[in-house]
């Protein structure tokens, strides 16, 4: 008896005598170091196999979730009809198809797919080849979540990176272009597409796959979906690094961490409507594979679609130079003495920091008044310094944090219980407007809009996320629509504005008697704020004004608004510690790609970078937890609250 099997035998064979050792070490405490060099070692390794397992048992349910395209049944592509590389048009279907290079669909599968489609009343089918291989085929389990793609209409577009049937009028809304595109642009494509929908769902076809060598694209392709390629590889080292250690600490015992590792294709894939290709090899090899996957990722040359990109940097590094030689001083105005909120002199340092986020140059300090509370920039960032610290800021390539969607809900409940069922609301400062998408589903017969002062509402007028969307700040909005929302919400945007109390009396000019005004912004009385520069509500520098609830409330009723509602603790934001995470890893080691480096990277600036990386999946799944256990028990406020007013008659 050779191979895993024998050492399966000889887990066994072992195993009683662990189990011995440890009832022993119960019984008769001086038999405990004899039972601690064995069981603490097995112990690891039969940790190390669960966690496995478990993780690839997972994986499978959302691959079971994904069921094969109707009518096409198991075996070989059906044959005839057209074959092209191209994204071919539907004719008189309305649907057209987006392909990978080099991916060959034949006639069935394309009259299938596109009845499949308008069956199901599809926007979006992206279809998954059966023969997928297996690195791609788990990085499509770890990446759709089937429950969230079918039902969360601000769920991020997902797909196999093979072929996607796309209704027509989509597509032009989208503005794709009807090409084959390559690994990066399809990945960015497939993201972007579900955006404009939320009827999209995945199917399996039994399509040849193209073959190509392992890893090839693979990192555009995620680059493309959004998706960290860093995290994603750095948490397949350490689950390797895992298993090694098993291996190391008990050779017998680390067997089946070894044994439950080379499992997971099987595990994942066995008995699914997928099938990769190399799924033998995949297993048997993982050992081997995987590492040379890695440094393919890495290494991997980039595509065009990821020189576009770099194209883009490199244009705008001489803007950077030129602005950053004359000196980032500039940008900051005079210091003023009093508070801008009560006009108390009584001032103190609260924080001084650089650009956390991006790591643009400059320093920038926050101020707290002893008699209000309130904290603010100063000195002051300047128009032509906003312009400096906003350029960039969605292109930089910096992981932020996304307000999940359940965040969203939640202030749609909040205001659910005074508003009724408004006619229109306006969200100021909406982005793209996932506000609106999200609070649709509990107002269905609400009209949104959105204003906002970058191009992102007219994004979102296109995705179908906004009826209407306006340039610009809420004191530009036009006077004829002065009078128009029954609701108005401002999330997160009032310690942007750089003047909140104006900000305020123009909304209590704009809403009409019985409208209603919903605010959530971040709350400078949370203890959690002693992190100091990392913890993410300070943002600097963009964030210019913070002031405490108890400030808003005051100033909302001197304007004639009858507060009906204050939430703090229930509006806390569980990412205070992923968010120090990141932004300290940022601090620490910063992407050297990045226009307004300094200079091309050095040997130390790599090792920070690749160590900072490493570093990220453990600290963050920490950070994870903390969120979730420790911080929360921290008494006092969150880092947000949210205050809902009423502008009564007269």
């Amino acid at each position: 008896m050779t191979g895993p099997l024998a050492a399966l035998f000889t887990i066994a064979q072992a195993a009683p005598q662990v189990v011995s050792h440890a009832a022993a070490a119960v019984v008769s405490p001086p038999a405990l170091a004899g039972a601690v060099p064995l069981v603490l070692p097995a112990s690891v390794s039969v940790l190390v196999a669960g966690a496995i397992t478990g993780r690839a048992l997972a994986l499978r349910r959302r691959i079971l979730a994904i069921a094969p395209l109707p009518g096409t049944g198991p075996g070989p592509a059906p044959g005839g009809g057209s074959a092209s590389a191209s994204s071919g048009a539907g004719g008189d279907t309305g649907y057209e198809f987006v392909t990978g290079e080099r991916v060959m669909l034949s006639g069935p599968i394309r009259r299938v797919a596109v009845g499949h489609a308008r069956e199901h009343r599809l926007d979006v089918l992206d279809l998954v080849p059966a023969d997928l291989p297996t690195e791609r085929a788990l990085d499509l389990a770890r990446t759709f979540d089937p429950r969230a793609y079918r039902n969360d209409p601000l769920a991020v577009g997902r797909g196999a990176g093979f072929a996607t049937v796309v209704a027509g009028d989509l597509l032009d809304r989208a503005g794709h272009v009807r090409a084959a595109l390559d690994p990066g642009a399809f990945g960015a494509a497939t993201a972007r597409l579900r955006q404009f929908t939320t009827s999209a769902d995945l199917a399996v076809v039994p399509s040849a796959c193209p073959r190509g060598p392992l890893g090839r694209g693979r990192r555009a392709w995620l680059t493309g979906l959004g998706v960290p390629v860093s995290w994603l590889v750095a948490s397949s080292v350490l689950g390797y690094l895992a298993v090694l250690v098993a291996l190391a600490l008990a050779p017998v015992w680390g067997l089946l961490a070894v044994v439950a590792y080379c499992a997971v294709p099987y595990l994942v894939f066995g008995g699914t409507a997928l099938a990769p290709h190399d799924l033998h090899a995949a297993a048997l090899l993982r050992l081997v594979r995987e590492p040379y996957g890695w440094w393919r990722t890495i290494t991997d040359p980039p595509g065009a679609w990821e020189r576009e990109h770099a194209d883009r940097a490199d244009a705008a590094r001489p803007y950077y130079r030129a602005e950053i030689d004359r000196g980032v001083e500039r940008f900051l105005g005079p210091r003023r003495n009093d508070c801008p909120w009560c006009e108390s002199r009584a001032l103190t340092v609260r924080v001084r920091t650089g650009d956390m986020v991006h790591g643009k140059p400059g320093v920038f300090t926050l101020e707290r008044c002893r008699d209000c509370g309130h904290v603010f920039q100063n000195p002051r960032l300047v128009d032509e310094g906003r312009v400096f610290y906003d350029r960039d800021h969605r292109s930089s390539g910096v992981l932020e944090l996304r307000v999940r969607g359940d965040v969203l809900r939640a202030r749609a409940r909040f205001a659910a219980a005074h508003v009724g069922s408004p006619r229109a609301w306006l969200d100021v400062g909406a982005g793209h407007g996932h506000f609106c998408r999200a609070a649709a589903t509990l107002f269905p017969g609400t009209a949104f809009d959105g204003l906002d002062a970058g191009p992102g509402v007219e994004e979102g007028v296109l995705r179908g996320w906004l009826r209407a969307g306006h340039r610009g700040t809420f004191r530009d909005l036009p006077a004829e629509l002065a009078g128009r929302y029954d609701v108005i919400s401002m999330h997160h945007y009032l310690e942007h504005s750089g003047d909140p109390l104006a900000e305020l009396d123009a909304v209590v000019r704009a809403l009409p008697a019985g409208g209603h005004l919903l605010i959530e912004q971040p709350d400078p009385d949370c203890r959690i704020g002693r992190l100091g520069r990392v913890w993410f509500p300070w943002l600097q520098p963009r964030h210019l004004d913070l002031a405490p609830a108890d400030n808003l409330t005051r100033a909302l009723a001197a304007r004639g608004m009858r507060v009906l509602a204050v939430q703090r603790r229930a509006a806390h934001h569980r990412h205070d510690a992923a968010a120090a995470v990141h932004l300290g890893l940022s601090a620490f080691a910063p992407d050297p790609s990045r226009p307004w480096s300094p200079g091309p990277p050095t040997r130390a600036t790599r090792v920070r970078r690749v160590a900072a990386q490493a570093a990220l999946p453990p600290l963050l799944a920490a950070a994870a937890l903390a969120d979730r256990l420790v911080l929360p028990l921290v008494p006092g406020p969150g880092n947000a609250y949210r205050v809902l007013a009423r502008k009564d008659a007269g």
